[in-house]
């Protein structure tokens, strides 16, 4: 009986050794009601080797208390204010010893064998810079939260899957895409220093898209799996119905702000002007519907990016010279995929109607 447990104890030792580390990252904002539900999902977890690392932002539910009480392995990064997302998510890296940071929501909740197929990914493909499980939606778990963002002619996203089934076949497939959903994705320390990480200025929102589009200039692919999945509360948080002045505001000007960092000025000519009638579309919709907060929002976000336009010029000399390996027109195939103009309706109201 001793000699079978050395001989496990080997097996288990070797597969660690082989298995490389990590870097589980969780962003906490009061949010001990979630840490709940994720933090003993991720005890199921199979994969033999992985840091755990709540950053608890500005927490003030006693978080911390809860996780040393009930996970006192799990590394608690304190930081005294709610810095964002962004910033926090970057200060997580930096606290990370793995060669991979998978960073996650608190809102989540993960299947024993979902981190294996994304770690396997990037070690077996080093074109691959960025894997995103399958996200299901916690809500009604039949559905979909995510597959992936494409990028249209408008300049607004496409997200493919949003609140479909997960049974359906185009969603069984692998495939590339614009951007990931920053819920649950991974990526490797050194790609992720080598980026920059997150933009902090941008603090909440849209900071996901920008380490993608840089990753696609940078020469690498993001990629979605759906051969690991997992479960997110948050699911059909896009639709702009349900969304409050702030992050429509946050929204609108994050993304204006990552394309005039990002874009080729000839991609950036092709898109901004679609892109800005259809921000004054969305004005004339929301005050129609007498959303008038709302249309506000919008407007003053589609022409705030002007007061930081020295900040702005500064990253994007930066990003054009010393990140940019291709050129727009080499991942436009991958990147690029146009919905049916009734997507954009819907996604004001009822992204559920709307059929890929």
């Amino acid at each position: 009986m001793a000699k079978w447990f050395e001989k496990i104890f080997i097996i288990s030792k070797a597969k660690h050794m082989k298995s490389p580390l990590v870097s589980v990252i969780i962003l906490n904002w009061n949010g001990k009601k979630w840490l709940e539900k994720c933090l003993p999902s991720f005890s199921k977890v199979k994969y033999p080797n992985i840091e755990m690392i709540v950053v608890n932002n500005g927490s003030s539910d006693n978080s911390d208390s809860y996780i040393k009480k009930n996970f006192p392995n799990i590394k608690i990064v304190k930081i005294i204010k709610n810095v964002g997302y962004a910033k926090a998510s970057n200060i997580g890296a930096d606290n990370a010893s793995g060669k991979y940071l998978l960073f996650i929501n608190n809102d989540t909740s993960v299947t024993p064998d979902f981190l294996s197929p994304l770690v396997k990914d990037l070690e077996t493909d080093k074109t691959i810079g960025i894997v995103q499980p399958q996200i299901r939606s916690m809500i009604n778990t039949e559905l979909l939260d995510s597959v992936g963002a494409f990028l249209t002619f408008t300049g607004f996203l496409y997200y493919f899957g949003l609140l479909k089934p997960y049974s359906n076949k185009i969603y069984q497939k692998p495939m590339f895409v614009y951007s990931i959903k920053g819920a649950c994705f991974i990526i490797s320390k050194e790609d992720y220093v080598k980026l920059g990480g997150f933009d902090v200025s941008f603090f909440s929102y849209v900071e996901e898209t920008d380490l993608c589009h840089r990753m696609w200039l940078f020469g690498k692919k993001v990629l979605y799996d759906p051969k690991s999945y997992m479960y997110h509360w948050g699911g059909g948080d896009t639709q702009m119905v349900t969304k409050t002045e702030a992050t429509i505001y946050r929204s609108f000007r994050n993304r204006l702000y990552s394309y005039f960092k990002n874009f080729s000025l000839i991609e950036l000519m092709k898109i901004l002007p679609a892109h800005f009638v259809m921000c004054e579309l969305y004005v004339l919709l929301f005050f129609v519907r007498l959303q008038l907060n709302k249309a506000i929002a919008v407007q003053l976000a589609t022409f705030g990016w002007i007061f930081n336009l020295p900040s702005i010029l500064k990253k994007r000399s930066y990003i054009q010279s010393k990140i940019r390996k291709v050129s727009d027109g080499e991942i436009g195939k991958y990147i690029k995929k146009e919905p049916r103009i009734s997507y954009y309706w819907q996604i004001l109201i009822d992204i559920k109607n709307y059929r890929d």
